[in-house]
């Protein structure tokens, strides 16, 4: 019986071992004709043959990379979207993969979400991936999700994975609107037309492309004033989302530069918790301070604003007028001083056509910038990319010396 059930397990073996060899002919047979498929156009043909192939070699990524390519020259996104999806991480093709579902995702689905989730789960298996990290950084900037922008620009610069709009990125996340901002939140408000996030950014950027951004508010009692209908669409986003940040500290700006400490006062009141990680909130509460002559506490909250971002010059003028009426001229002459600078850097920023296209003097400008308000590594990282943008060749090689990568949908100025 032993020689028997011997002579049984050897065959089983061997049938296995017959299997797993025809199968392994069969696959690397399928592929070869999926690829001819997909050269020749023939998209029906390769999501058959890439069926076939998934079967005979289960779990792998390649036939569902083809499968999904089969379904994009069908022009059936929505699938390809969902079965590049179901690809395996730890393939280096699964990053290819999902790179192209991100941007189906972003673009013709007009599902950013989950776009950004896409780029999330490339970056857990390639820290260093440049375009996860662009992509994460512009669907931060379009939303005018300014704190987590902030957080993705240092992401991508710790990873060795940024590039020179990061920079432009992280030095204005507390007053960057892409002139595209309406165009972007309106086109992924045909899908979701209730999102809070698309309607309160689509209405801001219409606010910024309508040149309507720094608009100077009249010191007249509010009762007197015509109320602009950009200002009656944003009240009414706020009365409908009462906790939205960038709504608050649009009113909070507003009512400030009006001088309206009762409305500042109230505004703040509706700051939900956990808005402490945002540095303008920081700042208005500096100034509510200020305005009732509590020095102290004014330089205490403008100088945590600036602990949270320390580029943004609204903070370094406030702090530098509390110093000074406190008489301390000397102290409040570096923050004037970095408050003039960061304002010219601001217009000389925006008078770029893009935020891809910063030329290298301003860039040189920015890493001046950035090392006057106590940032080192920044300046150190922003003059290396400098550096090799002024590389050997024609134009220099591309930014941080990586192969192209292909930009986001829009990243302009107003």
């Amino acid at each position: 019986m032993a020689i028997v059930g011997g002579a049984i397990v050897g065959l089983s073996l061997l049938i296995t071992r017959g299997l797993v060899g025809w199968n392994e002919a069969r696959a690397r047979s399928l592929e070869i004709d999926c690829k001819r498929a997909h050269e020749a156009g023939r998209y029906d043909e390769e999501e058959r043959l890439a069926r076939a192939w998934m079967k005979a070699a289960p779990g792998a990524a390649a036939p569902i990379f083809f499968l999904a390519e089969a379904q994009l020259g069908q022009g059936r996104s929505r699938d390809a979207a969902a079965t590049f999806a179901t690809m395996p991480d730890g393939d280096p093709l699964t990053i290819a993969g999902l790179s192209d579902r991100a941007d189906i995702l972003f673009g013709e689905l007009g599902d950013p979400r989950e776009g950004a989730l896409t780029c999330e789960r490339i970056l857990a298996q390639d820290p260093a991936n440049v375009e996860a990290h662009r992509r994460a950084c512009f669907f931060s900037a379009i939303t005018l999700d300014r704190r987590r922008l902030a957080e993705q620009a240092r992401r991508a610069i710790d990873a060795d994975a940024d590039l020179p709009e990061t920079f432009v990125y992280l030095l204005g996340a507390s007053w960057l609107t892409l002139s595209n901002t309406l165009a972007v939140n309106s086109h992924w408000l045909e899908r979701s037309p209730d999102d809070e996030t698309f309607l309160v950014a689509a209405a801001r950027g219409f606010v910024s492309s309508s040149g309507l951004e720094d608009e100077v508010v009249s010191a007249e009692s509010p009762e007197t004033l015509v109320e602009p209908e950009h200002d009656r669409r944003l009240r009414e986003l706020l009365e409908r989302f009462p906790g939205n940040r960038e709504l608050l500290a649009y009113f909070l700006q507003k009512a400030s530069t009006r001088g309206d400490l009762p409305r500042v006062t109230d505004l703040l009141a509706q700051v939900p918790p956990g808005a402490e990680g945002d540095n303008r909130f920081w700042r208005f509460k500096g100034w509510v301070h200020d305005q009732v002559g509590e020095v102290e506490e004014a330089e205490a909250a403008h100088r945590r604003a600036l602990e949270i971002d320390p580029f943004d010059f609204l903070t370094w003028h406030q702090l530098a007028g509390v110093l000074r009426k406190a008489g301390r001229t000397d102290d409040a002459a570096r923050p004037a001083r970095l408050a003039a600078e960061g304002r010219n850097l601001r217009k000389r920023i925006l008078q770029a056509p893009d935020v891809r296209a910063i030329p290298p003097d301003i860039l040189g400008e920015m890493a001046a910038y950035a090392r006057d308000c106590g940032s080192p590594a920044i300046a150190d990282r922003l003059a290396q990319r400098i550096s090799q943008l002024a590389g050997p060749g024609p134009g220099g090689p591309t930014a941080a010396g990586r192969p192209p990568v292909s930009p986001p949908p829009g990243a302009q100025f107003p």
